[in-house]
């Protein structure tokens, strides 16, 4: 991914969304899953798990590990570092 706005703004992407950051905890409190287990987890479909996957991966967020037809996912320090950029800024008060 390119240093660029456009490459950060892909990042943020990849956790614009709730589903996304309940993943993202998923993955770092479990560890590797499968798309199976993190639909299962999450009460979503597979399909649309795979597709939140493909976003997480896109922006760096998740790594993909394929075993057999299962595809293990698992998280990326910057996920954690984002995540945990995040929750500070949900604490700090808004000017």
């Amino acid at each position: 991914m390119a240093n660029t706005d456009r490459g950060r703004a892909i990042i943020a992407g990849g956790l614009a969304n709730h589903r996304r950051i309940e993943i993202i905890r998923l993955l770092q409190t479990r560890g590797n899953l499968c798309v199976n287990e993190v639909a299962t987890e999450c009460g979503i479909d597979v399909a649309t798990a795979s597709v939140h996957a493909k976003r997480l991966h896109e922006a760096g967020l998740i790594k993909k590990r394929a075993e057999g037809r299962k595809v293990h996912l698992y998280p990326t320090r910057r996920a954690a570092t984002l995540l945990g950029t995040i929750d500070l800024l949900w604490e700090a008060p808004a000017d």
